[in-house]
């Protein structure tokens, strides 16, 4: 008998990573019942130009600024501020911390922190980035 886990049981992470393994357990069984080998779906390279102008309407236009722009796109690895890593953080081991300057960053206090990945997991942009402390 063979067990297939996916979401939490493998690793803490997102709803969405889990439904992205949920499709991988899918095909790795379908294929086994096919007795046939798996076959990773091979992703195709998207030409620039088609991210540019087809899949965000927003960056359309004169180009403005960096700041301005990554203010405008969620994929840009700006911080958003949405306070999502610091909620979801239990120790209490992140921190907003407010510069002179009006700016602001998000730091992490190594005493506090128990290197859980929430923080990582949890963020829609992607500016958390753990490692591995081996």
């Amino acid at each position: 008998m063979k067990v297939f886990a996916i979401g939490d049981a493998t690793q803490l992470g997102l709803v969405t990573h889990a439904v992205g393994q949920r499709r991988i357990a899918a095909e790795t069984v379908h294929y086994q019942l096919m007795h046939a080998p798996r076959r990773p779906e091979i992703k195709q390279l998207i030409a620039y130009e088609r991210i540019k102008t087809e899949y965000y309407d927003l960056c359309r236009g004169d180009f403005i600024s960096p700041v301005e722009e990554a203010n405008r796109c969620m994929s840009c690895a700006t911080c958003r501020d949405c306070h999502m890593c610091e909620a979801t953080c239990y120790w209490g081991a992140i921190s907003r911390a407010e510069h002179p300057d009006g700016s602001y960053e998000y730091v992490v206090d190594d005493d506090k922190c128990i290197g859980c990945g929430f923080c990582a997991g949890v963020c829609p942009c992607g500016v958390w980035e753990m490692v591995e402390n081996v």
